[in-house]
């Protein structure tokens, strides 16, 4: 779920990057807090939203396109 594969990596990533450079030029808040944040964003949002929408942007596995199978 933590891969390049999930498509709402990067979308978090960028969020994660703005939220906490926003934390840091807008409030004085500590570094564990602007740290934490990043993390949520970065780790925690992606797996959740994986598993809530499911993996959207995967090769679909049905079809007998496997090798071997006739």
């Amino acid at each position: 779920m933590l891969d390049a594969g999930n498509p709402y990596m990067l979308p978090s990533v960028l969020v994660g990057a703005a939220v906490y450079l926003g934390l840091a030029v807008a409030t004085d808040a500590s570094l564990l807090v602007r740290v934490g944040a990043l993390l949520a964003f970065v780790v925690v949002v992606p797996m959740v939203l994986n598993r809530l929408f499911g993996d959207r942007g995967g090769p679909s596995t049905s079809g007998g396109d496997e090798l071997g199978e006739e």
